[in-house]
């Protein structure tokens, strides 16, 4: 697996079911690979070419919806800068890169390589970084 290397200065949004959000905010689980999966999976806010975040969010969440899979009430969107995270990732000594990874049905899928399931301190520096201004309602 390889794809196109996200910028530092774009984004990629992540969602985030209802049972890995408290009080409105994502928790540490949010940011961790399933299990048998090679990255957590985002998509590039900026490849969809959108002129600002909540039309961006819009096309995510319809592309949520037009795959069929189920956005819940208390589920979020969450938005994180890609350079900010690499950069919180190397505090606790572990490089991640955003790829672009895009599937047929998914033009902006993409990935945060080098987080897996067991990387609690990755995901819960990246769990700082999100503030509620980067919370996005799954369901509009």
């Amino acid at each position: 697996m390889s794809g196109r290397l996200i910028p530092d200065s774009d984004h990629a949004s992540r969602y985030c079911k209802p049972s890995v959000v408290q009080n409105g905010l994502p928790i540490v689980a949010a940011f961790l690979a399933r299990p048998n999966e090679e990255y957590v999976s985002v998509n590039w806010v900026e490849y969809l070419d959108a002129r600002d975040l909540p039309v961006a969010i819009g096309k995510v969440r319809a592309g949520f919806q037009r795959r069929g899979y189920s956005l819940r009430p208390n589920g979020r969107f969450v938005v994180l800068n890609v350079g900010s995270c690499k950069e919180s990732a190397t505090r606790v000594n572990q490089q991640v890169r955003f790829e672009h990874l895009p599937r047929d049905d998914d033009r902006s899928h993409a990935g945060i390589v080098g987080i897996g399931e067991d990387d609690f301190a990755v995901a819960a520096e990246i769990t700082r970084l999100v503030a509620p201004k980067d919370v996005h309602p799954a369901i509009a």
